[in-house]
């Protein structure tokens, strides 16, 4: 094998290496979104394509619809914001993006995360 063969072979195995730490390190069931309304669908008591990522920013407005086939209630953890949902109804949060960190909303009685709230500074 010449020495121009083998060098092309490495770089494509760099490439491919790279391409698969890209895909493995956004693997999973999330989705993630940035400011603007976002909306969770749950079906059966779960979010549809996984557990949803969406970023805030402080001082901007928050904006989650979460529509679901699953009576429960839906509390927004650190915002302490709890709302009863109906079975296939909808509630939204939609209030000021005031405490910067990382937050979960969960179906509370069914223990279940719907999204994780990123709200920067």
């Amino acid at each position: 094998m010449t020495r121009n063969r083998r060098l092309m072979l490495l770089g494509l195995a760099v490439v491919v290496a790279i391409v698969a730490a890209v895909v493995i390190g956004s693997g999973g069931s999330s989705t993630t979104e940035s400011d603007g309304p976002a909306t969770v669908v749950v079906r059966d008591a779960k979010p549809v394509g996984g557990v949803k990522d969406v970023t805030f920013k402080k001082g901007g407005t928050i904006d989650l619809t979460i529509k679901s086939d699953t009576a429960d209630e839906v509390h927004f953890h650190g915002y302490d914001v709890h709302k009863d949902v109906a079975k296939g109804g909808s509630v939204r949060f939609k209030l000021p993006a005031k405490i910067d960190g990382k937050f979960v909303v969960e179906l509370e009685d069914h223990e279940q995360t719907l999204a994780n709230v990123t709200v920067e500074p």
